[in-house]
């Protein structure tokens, strides 16, 4: 819609996972490197988490266009399968194809390709999305698949990648064994204001540059108003840029973000909440919400005053004058 007025080669906000537009953050360089630390290493099971939106699927389709050395994959991006169903979409993503369909012979099908790439030097990875949607019952089969290994080493390395839910999951007692197998684990925070703006950028970058530029002011808008989460920043910046077309503009203001913000609002796709700040790479409350909270302490206070200075003159009245 407004490729052409900005002079983009396409929209640079889209909110799918597509891997070109992935932004190397230093919180991203260090999630992928340690995916790629563990499925070389054999370590068995790798878990990363994150909130909804902050990359993680896109980080994982980076992945699996640029695998490790020797490294088979297979991605499931429908977890909400029985432990069965699973198993055999596993074998179906390796283009396995057993003699019959019971799970003896899907597991014995797999274990003979995974003897095979260890023979030849290789691995094979199963990258598990929203993992937090498995039952129990189905995580115990992948628990189980950890088990095709050899005296020295896993043969298949299965990450899990979820939302911070998983995490408290996988603390079942029914699920102990598991937990206690994943050794690499990494957890996707937000970007900071720096990051969002360099992720900005960055997409602009990735769509052709184009004739538009993002003012300071309006760069930390989108970010408190996003917090910081990658999805969200797409679907701010690209309302903005909706509404600078609209307005003719190739330069986006602080006021042209908020009025992004407010039909945001109104369609539901933001909260109207307060924001927050980063310092030194920590996020605290912003100054609108600080300053919130101290004048309800400073009210409390001058109420409680008013109250003991009106009781100190009546102790006072009633004793020198009784």
């Amino acid at each position: 819609m407004y490729e052409k007025f900005f002079f983009l080669k396409e929209k640079p906000f889209h909110i799918t996972p597509d891997p070109k537009c992935l932004y190397l953050s230093k919180k991203h360089s260090e999630a992928i490197d340690l995916l790629s630390f563990g499925i070389v290493e054999r370590k068995g099971f790798i878990l990363l988490t994150g909130e909804v939106g902050t990359g993680k699927t896109t980080l994982c389709r980076a992945l699996l266009e640029k695998p490790p050395a020797l490294a088979e994959s297979a991605l499931i991006l429908n977890p909400v399968l029985s432990e069965e169903d699973l198993l055999k979409t596993i074998t179906a993503d390796f283009g396995l194809n057993p003699e019959k369909d019971t799970v003896k012979d899907h597991l014995d099908e797999l274990n003979r390709f995974l003897l095979q790439k260890a023979s030849s030097g290789g691995t094979a990875v199963v990258i598990i999305d929203e993992a937090q949607n498995l039952n129990p019952a189905t995580l115990e089969m992948v628990r189980l698949l950890s088990n095709l290994e050899t005296e020295k080493e896993k043969l298949l390395q299965i990450v899990l990648v979820g939302q911070p839910e998983l995490r408290e999951k996988l603390s079942l007692p029914e699920l102990r064994q598991l937990n206690q197998r994943i050794i690499v684990r990494y957890h996707l925070n937000p970007l900071d204001l720096l990051e969002t703006r360099s992720y900005i950028e960055n997409r602009l970058k990735v769509a052709g540059g184009g004739k538009v530029e993002f003012m300071e002011d309006a760069m930390r808008l989108v970010f408190d108003k996003s917090q910081g989460i990658p999805r969200m920043i797409n679907i701010v910046c690209d309302r903005a840029l909706t509404a600078a077309f609209i307005d003719e503009k190739r330069t986006i203001e602080a006021e042209t973000v908020r009025k992004a913000v407010s039909e945001l609002e109104s369609d539901g796709y933001l909260q109207n909440r307060g924001t927050t700040a980063v310092a030194g790479g920590k996020t605290v409350p912003s100054y609108g919400r600080y300053m919130g909270a101290m004048e309800v302490a400073l009210s409390a206070f001058v109420l409680a005053f008013i109250a003991g200075l009106f009781i100190g003159l009546e102790f006072y009245n009633f004793t020198v004058h009784p």
